[in-house]
């Protein structure tokens, strides 16, 4: 077990209540031996959690839980990569915020070559419906990355880039785990709707029209959001409870 997983696995037995009496924890000794781990790993997933203002070591006083540490949000991306699939609600909560603002800032400062590049895609995309391809469903969570990616670049933003790259790494990482096998994926069941959606951006963006981008981009990633409640669900998986409820209102 590597520290990472360490930290991981306290932070979830706390986060349930199985562990930490009153606020505090056992000492290290007693959580290595509940963990069946050394002293010093035990001590390095401690510093993790510290490190992200989890818990709170004080000397001579022992390990303390810090009250409204509950959210992941307060965890680097890279940290909750391997997080249970519970994370996914979240991950849409926070593409809602960031996809339509990117879209619109896109529509402000997009370039020939933006556009070019996203038109690509579209066309990558129309493909595999049109030529039904044994890989569709493979190719086309790839394509409809790589699309997502390009709407965020052409905001020109190079934050924003970063915050979305890290938010899709984590959609990509717990869709991946999904049993495939007994029911079809979005992209799968959906193909040419996604496609339509992904062209009304397209368009809106490319006539620099704002509100137009930032609304259908917004509708899209709610709708996105909605499919993948109902695959989930399909599944016999329960963990899945949109934290956005929004209308989604067509043009």
């Amino acid at each position: 077990m590597t520290r990472k997983e360490l930290a991981i696995n306290i932070y979830n037995l706390i986060k349930e209540g199985k562990l930490g009496h009153n606020g505090k924890l056992p000492s290290e000794r007693k959580l290595a031996s509940m963990c069946n781990v050394t002293r010093p790993l035990i001590r390095e997933a401690l510093a993790i959690l510290e490190a992200f203002g989890i818990i709170e070591v004080r000397d001579r006083q022992g390990i303390f839980i810090r009250e409204k540490s509950w959210s992941e949000i307060s965890l680097p991306i890279s940290f909750l990569v391997d997080w249970p699939l519970d994370i996914l609600p979240q991950v849409f909560e926070a593409r809602l915020i960031i996809e339509p603002k990117a879209a619109a800032l896109a529509a402000k400062r997009r370039t020939e070559s933006d556009l070019e590049k996203l038109r690509e895609t579209l066309a990558k995309i129309e493909e595999l419906f049109k030529e039904d391809k044994h890989e569709k469903a493979l190719l086309g969570e790839k394509w409809n990355s790589i699309f997502h990616a390009l709407v965020v670049a052409s905001s020109h933003n190079d934050v924003l880039c970063r915050m979305h790259e890290g938010i899709i790494r984590l959609y990509e990482r717990n869709v991946s785990s999904f049993p495939k096998e007994n029911a079809p994926m979005p992209f799968e069941k959906w193909p040419r709707e996604i496609w339509a959606e992904h062209a009304g951006i397209v368009e809106a963006i490319s006539r620099g029209d704002e509100k137009a981008a930032e609304k259908r981009a917004f509708q899209h990633v709610a709708i996105s959001q909605e499919r993948i409640y109902h695959f989930t669900k399909s599944l016999g998986l329960k963990f899945f409870v949109p934290l956005t409820n929004e209308h989604v209102k067509e043009d």
